[in-house]
């Protein structure tokens, strides 16, 4: 399957599951491909046919926008360099989960979650270690005994009582031997935690342009923390810093931010941020040099002009949203 199919066949199966879907990031080059949300459920989504082209350069994108927009990554393929990807197992390269298009079929649209996980060394399972104790101690088996039932180290039943993750064959000997239901699910969308994710400080590029420069250092003085982003429909994630210096900045504030002069890359990078910014709720918009305009494609336009007249990010988000509204309104 073509890579275009398989990406169509993913938005389908979201779109049936019940997500808003937006648009595709057809861009050059791209991070990712498609968001989707569904309640509290905001997963990024980037589909490859080899899973193995995922760069790691790519893959820490991914890492800070879902990072810095409390979303989910997930990588959709269907073979690697080994051959292709089983369904029903959830794969991991770079720290973003791998699935193929059945298993997230099956997880999205009838809650089944796969079970296995695949990691160096071959295929395990997570083990419920509270029900294995209990199963044990009720069963009356000491742990040499179920080590030798489970063909482990007696270590190994200890580990897995303390949570450590079992093969296969471990696994089902135990829930044999015990006569219970041992084995937990793996939940894609928790695989990978965005709270728990140390984002690198943001980094100046050498090559920087001189108006992404000028503008990046008005945000900054307007109390903007600026993160470049090198593969997305916007240039930028920009986070008000916390009032209070020792915290981090406030993920909850972050806007997509936008540079350019109008033109008809722009019109098309402008719907995209749109698309975007409707299912993940965070504001988008495009500052540029000068315009008649407000909006573009459904994202506010602001000149450099009008951000330097503003006091703080509250004056800018105030600006935008009301900028945000007249667009839609206009739709």
């Amino acid at each position: 399957m073509q890579r275009g199919d398989l990406l169509e066949q993913v938005r389908a199966s979201l779109a049936r599951a019940g997500f808003t879907v937006s648009e595709r990031c057809d861009l050059r080059p791209v991070s990712f491909d498609l968001v989707a949300r569904r309640e509290k459920d905001l997963v990024m989504v980037k589909v490859l046919g080899n899973v193995d082209a995922l760069s790691e350069p790519i893959a820490q994108e991914i890492k800070v926008l879902c990072k810095f927009l409390d979303a989910r990554p997930i990588l959709v393929g269907q073979r690697a360099g080994a051959g292709a990807l089983e369904d029903g197992v959830v794969y991991n390269r770079h720290d973003i989960p791998i699935m193929t298009p059945a298993t997230l079929e099956q997880y999205v649209l009838h809650g089944e979650a796969p079970m296995v996980f695949a990691a160096p060394g071959g295929f395990y399972v997570h083990l419920d270690a509270a029900a294995l104790r209990r199963a044990r101690e009720a069963a009356q088996v000491s742990l040499g005994v179920m080590a030798q039932l489970a063909g482990v180290s007696r270590r190994a039943i200890q580990m897995y009582e303390e949570g450590m993750s079992a093969s296969i064959d471990a696994a089902m000997r135990l829930e044999a031997a015990l006569q219970s239901e041992l084995i937990r699910p793996v939940d894609p969308f928790a695989a990978f935690d965005p709270r728990l994710f140390a984002a690198p400080q943001p980094a100046r590029a050498q090559d920087e342009d001189p108006m992404q420069a000028a503008v990046r250092r008005m945000l900054e003085s307007l109390g903007y923390q600026v993160r470049p982003t090198n593969r997305s429909p916007f240039n930028a994630l920009s986070t008000p810093e916390s009032d209070q210096p020792s915290k981090p900045p406030t993920p909850a504030g972050t806007l997509l931010t936008g540079m350019g002069e109008e033109s008809p890359q722009l019109k098309r990078r402008a719907r995209i941020v749109t698309s975007v910014s409707r299912v993940t709720g965070r504001p988008g918009f495009f500052i540029v040099e000068r315009t008649t305009r407000t909006s573009l494609e459904g994202t506010p336009l602001v000149t450099r002009e009008e951000l330097r007249r503003l006091d703080d990010p509250a004056a800018v988000l105030e600006l935008i949203l009301a900028r945000q509204t007249a667009a839609s309104r206009d739709a």
